[in-house]
């Protein structure tokens, strides 16, 4: 099957396309193009941006169509096309992909030095070493190949032939698919495998004997699970929808002023854009608003897209009062802080947006059976809503169902020209919902996981390549100077988030016994996440006590905010590991095994996403029930090591560690105003 073009995704995955579009100018009119034209060429609402060589010479539309536009099909004639130049922007995230790879082949020349080292000595090497193939090519990181993985390869596949060490990390395996990690330890009599949820470890056998009896008892009467047994049985989201006074339900969408639908859909772009980049800002404002404009938001798509970010531009707005950031505008403005605007009240929803989101609902329930890249778009957008609200059932609920409409794409398309605008954005959707989805599923581990896993190694990272668009003015005033900023932050996160996946499959293992987990693994764990740390881009670099507080807008809040914090959360969990030996089995843990004790204790002290601003922009923060539970758990082991008889053990407790479980609980009693699973961990946390 031949690579598919623009207009055969089109028709297959994605309406959302250019051949389709009626604009929507910066003052917020909606238009379509003039109908009339020449039968030669398709009806287009924007001048070509890369005429063929024909049709330029001519100085004639062209329709841009391949392998020939219109006119040379019609006439017969030989169709070509100029190489597109690279942009600035192009070439900034060349040199962060760049970055990225040279990353790659540092952690690869790694893998092979702590093979060669362990080679040299008398013991037998663990399983890492004889897993890595010096003859194997380093992969790529933005590109790996569709063929570089079969299920079950490991096994089947001869000794020469397996995939390096950093294949294998990027494999399915790494989180969801059953059997033996590649990067596990040798089994051992009495292993056990530790889970990554904090939530486990209220039932740790050595934080049970150490913790007063009255939380103990009230754990012990309630469900294992009771986080999603409690989030299972809450009420559903209302469905009432509060219009405004003397609107008509059925019309009441059509007469929102136009800087209504502006300044909410700016908002979610500041904000909610910058941190899960699912959707094309110019695509958006110049096709989707203006199609659903024109079907006066009736029950399609771009409607349903369209009424999801008018929600999620809710909480954006709400972010903003909170961090007291002045709206974004594309006017000259002078001052700082927010300032309400005229239509604020169409927010004041609880939670904000209910009236978009259940408009949102009620359209798609007819069209609850798509599955192609805008329906994957809308339910990876309704995930946002719910987890920003805090019904993390809903959001897995959501985010299975834009993985589905993933997996349908891959399942029924032979090849995605991923360098083209139309499959980065199927890209941008499979890394949103892989990412989402894992964070959920591992806290949550009774939650079934959807199989998106099995193609990781068949999507690259997104490129964010730039929509076509024609040189008006709205193409312009769209085109924002932070993009290349936030989009290096994703693909650093997603570069994080196979490391610390390679963390849990390495070491997340107990057992009576000397030296284990393996101190060479635990060492290579530390020089992959300090490698990732080294060559982020310039811009993207922080210090240990670099304060988020300065920046401009909650975007940039967050998002620096996040970086350290990931950084941070990768230090406790290499730790976790030996905390949970030291609490078990003291007798077996040496002084390098308390060592790392101590080092993940620290890293797990003062993450910026749960303090300062990003504690007061709730609205805006991300992976918010994530962080809850991450500080669930580490109240719980804070008190374990101070009450622990282990002398050796209470010395590994940093200092200041009383005023983090303060700046924890403060979070978890915030946040348990919206989810009955975190108002019951406060309960439990009060009882210590």
């Amino acid at each position: 099957m031949t690579k598919r073009s623009r207009d055969s995704i089109a028709s297959s995955s994605h309406s959302d396309l250019p051949g389709r579009q009626a604009s929507y100018d910066v003052d917020g009119v909606g238009s379509q193009e003039d109908a009339e034209g020449s039968a030669l060429k398709k009806a287009r609402s924007f001048m070509a941006t890369l005429a063929c060589d024909i049709c330029r010479s001519r100085k004639t539309r062209c329709d841009e169509d391949r392998p020939k536009c219109g006119y040379c099909r019609t006439m017969n004639l030989e169709c070509t096309y100029q190489a597109p130049r690279a942009t600035k922007k192009d070439q900034s995230m060349s040199v962060a992909i760049n970055a990225i790879r040279r990353l790659e082949s540092k952690i690869e020349d790694l893998t092979a030095a702590v093979n060669t080292s362990r080679a040299s000595h008398p013991a037998p090497p663990p399983p890492l070493a004889q897993l890595v193939d010096p003859r194997s090519p380093p992969s790529t990181f933005s590109q790996p190949s569709p063929t570089s993985y079969v299920p079950g390869f490991t096994s089947a596949l001869p000794h020469f032939d397996r995939p390096s060490g950093h294949d294998l990390a990027m494999s399915p395996q790494t989180i969801a698919t059953p059997g033996k990690s590649p990067f596990s330890p040798t089994e051992v009599q009495g292993q056990i495998t530790l889970s990554f949820s904090q939530h486990r470890v209220a039932i740790w056998p050595a934080v049970k004997h150490v913790l007063p009896t009255e939380f103990t008892t009230a754990r012990a009467g309630l469900p294992q699970d009771y986080i999603v047994e409690m989030e299972t049985q809450r009420e559903p989201l209302p469905i009432h929808i509060d219009r405004p006074y003397g609107t008509f339900p059925d019309s009441w969408l059509m007469s929102l002023p136009q800087s209504v639908v502006k300044g909410l859909a700016d908002a979610y772009f500041a904000v909610f854009h910058r941190i899960t980049p699912v959707l094309d800002k110019f695509f958006f404002y110049s096709s989707t608003l203006g199609m659903a404009l024109e079907n006066e938001f009736g029950y399609d798509i771009e409607s349903c897209i369209v009424l999801i970010v008018l929600a999620l531009g809710c909480l954006a707005v709400r972010a903003h009062e909170e961090g007291d950031f002045a709206l974004p505008t594309r006017s000259i403005t002078s001052g700082r802080g927010f300032v309400r605007p005229e239509w604020y009240e169409l927010t004041a929803d609880e939670p904000p947006g209910l009236k978009f989101i259940n408009e949102a609902r009620r359209r798609f329930g007819f069209l609850m059976c798509q599955n192609d890249l805008q329906a994957g778009q809308f339910y990876m957008l309704s995930t946002s809503y719910y987890a920003q609200i805090l019904r993390p059932l809903d959001s897995w609920t959501t985010v299975n169902r834009a993985a589905l409409c993933c997996t349908s794409i891959l399942s029924r398309t032979e090849t995605v020209e991923f360098d083209q605008w139309e499959g980065d954005m199927f890209s941008r959707l499979f890394w949103n919902t892989l990412m989402y989805e894992t964070v959920i599923t591992q806290e949550l581990d009774l939650l079934p996981h959807s199989g998106l896993l099995e193609h990781e190694p068949d999507v690259p990272l997104p490129k964010f390549t730039s929509c076509p668009r024609p040189k008006t003015s709205i193409a312009g005033l769209l085109t924002d100077e932070d993009d290349s900023f936030f989009n290096f932050h994703f693909l650093a996160q997603a570069a994080h988030r196979i490391i610390l996946t390679r963390v849990k499959q390495s070491i997340y293992y107990f057992a009576e016994r000397e030296s284990y987990p393996s101190a060479g693994l635990t060492s290579e764990m530390h020089h992959q996440l300090e490698e990732w740390r080294v060559n982020l881009p310039p811009s993207l670099q922080f210090s240990d006590d670099e304060s988020v507080d300065d920046s401009p807008s909650p975007a940039h809040v967050i998002a620096k905010a996040m970086l350290r914090s990931r950084y941070l959360v990768a230090k406790f969990h290499i730790g976790r590991p030996f905390l949970y030996k030291a609490l078990h089995a003291p007798a077996f843990t040496n002084d390098a095994e308390y060592n790392e004790v101590r080092e993940g204790l620290r890293g797990g002290m003062f993450w910026p996403t749960t303090m300062g601003l990003c504690a007061q922009m709730l609205s805006a923060l991300p992976l918010k029930f994530g962080w809850c539970c991450q500080c669930f758990g580490q109240v719980l082991l804070f008190h374990a090591v101070a009450r622990s008889p282990d002398q050796k053990l209470r010395d590994t407790l940093p200092a200041g560690w009383q005023d983090w479980l303060e700046v924890m609980m403060t979070l978890i009693e915030n946040c348990g105003r919206d989810s009955p699973g975190i108002a019951t961990d406060a309960d439990l946390l009060r009882l210590l």
